[in-house]
């Protein structure tokens, strides 16, 4: 606004946030879409530490490690909020203003999603063409169809038609996604496995695993529904 500094500014629309606006549960959804990962990597990345006495203290250090990367979000975020006010989109790199600057960073961030998609991809690629080579042999018997590069063609083309098709409601997409299948992998699964592979879980720890399990269906079910419902 005219009249005002622009650290003054920044001030001025801290103060005057809003906590909640009418798109506050996507939130649910896109963070636990964004935190899924570290708990499904957690066991993995705790097996991969070379040294075992290291890895007596990968507990202890993890949670910080999450906790520094949830501070560093939420001072991000708030910060960009400020700084953009109601204008801000929902992806953060078109929102700046126009220059020479601000397309170099827009360029360095499309070329860095090229090429880290296939390696975000391969683990799921790989279980998904597996899966669908082997009930197409048990459906049809050996095809051409069964390839390997042709099912992975396949399903990225679909990937690409359904974020051409769904571009105009990222923010809506990231949460369903979150929440319809980021809760379960993160929330249900894991207490439910830990139950079911470790018989000298106390009953105390039982209970509780089940107790997270059932909030993660609500969540997952609540945060789906008002998505799709405000779609």
């Amino acid at each position: 606004q005219e009249g005002r500094e622009p650290f003054e500014e920044i001030a001025f629309k801290f103060t005057h946030l809003e906590a909640f606006n009418s798109g506050w549960f996507l939130f649910i959804g896109t963070s636990v879409l964004l935190f899924e990962g570290s708990i499904t990597l957690l066991v993995p990345l705790q097996e991969a530490v070379y040294r075992e006495e290291d890895r007596q203290k990968f507990p202890s250090v993890y949670p910080k490690v999450i906790l520094g990367i949830i501070t560093f979000y939420t001072f991000f975020g708030t910060f960009c909020w400020m700084s953009f006010g109601e204008d801000v989109r929902t992806v953060m790199t078109t929102s700046l203003p126009e220059g020479n600057m601000a397309t170099t960073v827009q360029l360095a961030y499309s070329f860095a999603v090229i090429f880290t998609f296939p390696l975000q991809n391969f683990p799921s690629l790989e279980i998904a063409c597996r899966s669908i080579a082997s009930a197409m042999q048990n459906a049809c018997g050996k095809t051409v169809f069964q390839n390997r590069n042709f099912i992975a063609s396949v399903l990225v083309c679909c990937l690409a038609v359904i974020a051409i098709s769904t571009m105009d409601a990222l923010d809506k997409v990231v949460s369903l996604m979150g929440s319809l299948l980021g809760c379960p992998l993160a929330f249900v699964f894991p207490p439910l496995i830990h139950n079911s592979l470790d018989p000298t879980i106390s009953r105390g720890r039982r209970f509780q695993n089940q107790v997270v399990a059932i909030l993660g269906c609500a969540a997952m079910i609540l945060a789906s529904i008002t998505t799709l419902i405000t779609w």
